[in-house]
């Protein structure tokens, strides 16, 4: 019973180590791809990564697009970023934690940037987006 669980342990540990470099080698890949591996005991672990291509063209540009934006600040939000629609993709509307600066923070104002997704309650007055650390920010003209 004890090199049943022995090995039944080397086996789950040896599909998770497979699995996490499978899901490593799939974030470097493009949107859809799917890596696998084969355990010690025949079983295969299939892991997928779906990512979204909100991407913009350049070097030194931030890998998403999107337009600055006031229209919350009737209810209290100040500035929000708004990512557009497509391919499937809803709008996704992010709630900068920083204040951004003035020369960037005018409504209409296409940019593109980095984003992280933060674990924070909204701000008061915007129950509308996601909080986010915004960086590498550049003006589009």
């Amino acid at each position: 019973m004890k090199s049943i669980l022995l090995i039944l342990a080397v086996v789950i540990s040896s599909a998770t180590v497979t699995s996490c470099k499978s899901k490593k080698a799939a974030t470097a890949t493009t949107s859809g791809s799917s890596a696998s591996s084969t355990g010690s005991n025949g079983s295969t672990a299939t892991t997928t990564m779906e990512t979204t291509n909100t991407t913009a063209s350049g070097t030194n540009q931030g890998a998403h697009a999107g337009k600055v934006s006031h229209k919350y600040r009737a209810t209290g939000c100040e500035t929000v970023i708004v990512i557009m629609a497509h391919d499937d993709v809803a709008e996704i509307t992010l709630i900068p934690k920083d204040k951004l600066n003035k020369d960037i923070d005018v409504d209409g104002q296409n940019i593109t940037f980095d984003y992280q997704p933060l674990k924070m309650p909204q701000p008061a007055g915007c129950a509308t987006g996601i909080p986010a650390e915004i960086s590498n920010i550049t003006k589009l003209k």
